[in-house]
């Protein structure tokens, strides 16, 4: 095995990372919500009993998907090392003549792109739902006061999207650079 046929976990530290942000930021209202039968009994449902079944079901979900996250980056770390050891062995049992030179640039330009994406997806939370929607959600609100032009639900309507497409469009090209760098490193 060489250091080729290694792939660099790149969604396992993307499910670790975003995890980490999206269990810092809701598990502190999902343990509210699980705690609510004990905190106000009177008001127990069905629905409540339901919504509490989704926390946990989210909750144990995430910390799965987190432990396998982990697992796999440190199962890529192992078998680097292996590999990095090896190739060492190799190179030094060689001539000197050349030195062993490793060229790693990688991009950072994806990164910058990638993760204030996924940090406004994780944060709005629930609300994610709404994000197809809300360039005609806002238009529709913006022609609620009586002073509004004629031009300005129109307006946002283009705006709203023409942001959804260009950046989906750079999500896409910063994807397509990670993995072209993953398979030239």
């Amino acid at each position: 095995m060489t250091n080729e046929n290694i792939q660099k976990p790149v969604l396992a530290w993307f499910i670790l990372i975003g995890g980490g942000l999206f269990a810092l930021s809701t598990f502190p209202g999902m343990l509210l919500m699980m705690l609510i039968p004990f905190w106000k009994p009177d008001e127990l449902s069905f629905m409540t009993i339901i919504f509490m079944t989704i926390a946990v079901c989210i909750v144990v979900t995430t910390i799965w998907a987190m432990k396998r996250a982990f697992q796999s980056i440190r199962n890529y770390n192992l078998a680097k090392k292996v590999t990095d050891e090896t190739i060492y062995i190799n190179t030094s049992s060689q001539d000197q003549d050349e030195p062993f030179i490793e060229n790693n640039k990688k991009p950072i330009w994806p990164w910058v792109v990638i993760i204030p994406g996924a940090v406004l997806l994780i944060s709005t939370g629930p609300a994610v739902i709404m994000f197809p929607i809300m360039p005609l959600f806002l238009a529709g609100m913006s022609t609620d006061s009586g002073s509004t032009p004629d031009y300005i639900p129109f307006l946002i309507i283009i705006i709203g999207y023409g942001l959804m497409i260009g950046y989906t469009i750079l999500v896409i090209m910063a994807i397509k650079a990670l993995r072209k760098a993953s398979k030239t490193a």
